[in-house]
């Protein structure tokens, strides 16, 4: 007996391109995604806590507080939010002497600018989001931060909510992260889904998860201009 398995195909190039069918609005995670700071963020919650970065690896994906909380479950509240206000005092003033969006990423956000709606869904707090996307804030039609939500990702409340604001179909949109909670956040949506290789994400964790594409690098968003 011949057992087959069909897997889906990777192929950047092919897969993006018929992604671009119907698609009207590029939906990104900040962190990792647009700028890579994951290294930044693990040095930080390392040096605060005196434990290896491999210890927060597991943790990743929602806000701070929450990661504080899922990784020392026994601290109380009122250690959490110190040590949360300490972790984001840091990481603000790491962030505003950085220009961690590329030059190459501003040039390709540009060009899909002409023909995309973009915007952004993060788990940064607003101010945060603002110190990390400098004069490149301007090039986005939205940033949705934790204010604008009650549910963070994979809960996909603050994505519907585009959806319904913008008028969409969830066959519209392309949501970008790089982050396994990104893909099942577009998932749930049901919107297009493409992950992004990151240090904390291999390709063959992120192909368990179905996205329609896998990148390396941002610039390889190119093809769907």
């Amino acid at each position: 007996m011949l057992l087959v398995v069909l897997v889906q195909s990777y192929d950047i190039k092919d897969n993006l391109a018929k992604l671009k069918k119907d698609t009207k609005m590029l939906v990104f995670d900040m962190d990792g995604t647009i700028v890579n700071v994951t290294n930044i963020e693990l040095d930080l919650f390392a040096k605060l806590f005196h434990k290896p970065k491999r210890f927060f690896v597991q943790f990743f994906g929602p806000p701070s507080k929450i990661l504080i909380k899922n990784a020392f479950p026994n601290l109380s509240e009122r250690k959490i939010v110190l040590y949360n206000h300490l972790w984001e005092k840091k990481y603000q003033k790491e962030i505003k002497r950085r220009e961690v969006v590329t030059q190459d990423t501003k040039d390709l956000l540009k060009k899909l600018k002409k023909k995309y709606i973009l915007g952004i869904i993060t788990s940064s707090i607003q101010r945060v989001a603002i110190l990390t996307l400098k004069d490149s804030l301007c090039l986005f039609d939205f940033v949705l931060t934790p204010k604008d939500y009650n549910h963070p990702k994979p809960n996909p409340e603050s994505l519907n909510k585009i959806i319904k604001q913008y008028k969409l179909r969830p066959k519209n949109i392309i949501y970008i992260g790089d982050n396994i909670n990104d893909i099942l956040f577009g998932k749930n949506a049901k919107t297009k889904t493409i992950g992004k290789i990151d240090v904390l994400y291999s390709k063959n964790n992120l192909i368990k998860y179905n996205p329609d594409a896998i990148i390396k690098d941002f610039k390889e968003l190119k093809c769907l201009i």
